[in-house]
């Protein structure tokens, strides 16, 4: 059985059969189908032993990605830890090679025509996010993937829970995005059980203010001082946590970017690692200050058509905007001053009492 490369690619004819096999730990988690270039969704049978078929002829006149993907990814989990995966094409095995990242969505292989000829492309690439990530990044809001029936891709199924992260920035006040509690009918605390409400949402810069009793100090928000390129930052908040556990998690990484995708100058980009999960949390400079609200990740693979690979591109909402959200609401925030202490057990600790986990209910 040959072991495959990625970006290495392979003649195949329009009359092959194809097979997709996953064998790994997770592999009852995965769900394979093909998307082809018109938003086209070609469904492979489930069969035994992690066996999927695609339907016969799979190409057709459009070209198609195949793609695997962890249906119940809102609950955390990685596609990764289905491999090993193989791919059959026209009765010959190959033995698909493991992303190097987390991801929850993996493109397998792309099939395109070139001068006349179909061609399989082997990709290991995807989205951290899941199928979410690569339906926003294809522009296919409106289609229904397999498992996941009745509903938007965005909108998970009713009954099911969902979690985030959320940052204390005043007494009873905490900031998150608009994207983790979309949909959700009941909010609450994670480590308290505490209910949540939703007060003010920015639709457009994904925030949401919500409001509820949280025990714990608020973060001061750093919003005078200027962010400069390169600075160290530090991301907290709650990623995979069905995963990973229900505590704190903090990664170190810098400000890579003064701006967010195309030039939106109400983000930054960051390096320190997120999951998801993640979004809601906070970013926050070596003092401890608030600078920003993790929001999203940009997958490697949305690059490949650039033929570029980005790693760690990850971004975050300024807080001054933060700030506008909280005067337009209506709340006052604490007259908290920047902090100077740059200790770094005393700046976690801190974390520990500012930075909340939200559980959404569908």
């Amino acid at each position: 059985m040959q072991t495959l490369v990625p970006g290495q690619r392979l003649q195949v004819t329009r009359e092959g059969n194809w097979g997709v096999t996953v064998q790994g730990r997770d592999a009852d988690r995965v769900v394979v189908c093909a998307v082809g270039a018109d938003g086209g969704i070609i469904p492979f049978a489930q069969g035994e032993g992690g066996r999927w078929q695609a339907p016969s002829p799979l190409i057709r006149e459009t070209t198609l990605e195949v793609v695997a993907y962890i249906h119940d990814d809102r609950s955390g989990g990685f596609v990764n830890t289905a491999y090993p995966i193989h791919v059959e094409i026209a009765g010959q095995a190959y033995v698909l090679p493991e992303p190097d990242q987390q991801l929850a969505a993996v493109i397998l292989t792309e099939i395109y025509a070139k001068d006349g000829v179909w061609r399989a492309k082997i990709s290991n690439e995807g989205f951290t996010f899941g199928i979410e990530a690569y339906a926003r990044a294809r522009n296919l809001r409106d289609v229904q993937f397999p498992s996941r029936p009745g509903r938007n891709p965005d909108r998970p199924p009713r009954g099911a829970t969902a979690s985030g992260s959320g940052v204390l920035i005043a007494p009873g006040l905490v900031i998150t995005n608009a994207h983790v509690i979309e949909d959700g009918t009941a909010l609450e605390l994670g480590r308290s059980r505490n209910k949540l409400k939703p007060v003010a949402a920015d639709l457009m810069h994904d925030l949401a203010l919500l409001e509820g009793e949280v025990d714990g100090d608020p973060l001061p928000l750093r919003n005078t001082a200027p962010l400069w390129l390169g600075e160290g930052v530090l991301a907290a908040g709650f990623p995979l946590m069905d995963v990973l556990g229900a505590d704190l998690k903090v990664t170190t990484g810098n400000i890579s970017g003064l701006t967010g995708s195309h030039g939106d100058v109400s983000r930054f980009q960051f390096t320190a690692p997120i999951g998801s999960g993640s979004s809601g949390g906070a970013i926050i400079d070596e003092f401890g200050n608030l600078v920003g609200v993790t929001c999203s990740s940009l997958a490697h693979g949305n690059m490949r058509e650039r033929g570029s690979i980005s790693e760690n591109v990850n971004f975050a909402v300024r807080v001054a905007l933060v700030y506008e959200l909280v005067a337009a609401a209506g709340f006052t925030l604490p007259d908290l001053k920047p902090s100077l202490n740059n200790d770094r057990r005393d700046v976690v600790q801190r974390l520990r009492k500012s930075v909340v986990s939200v559980i959404v209910h569908f």
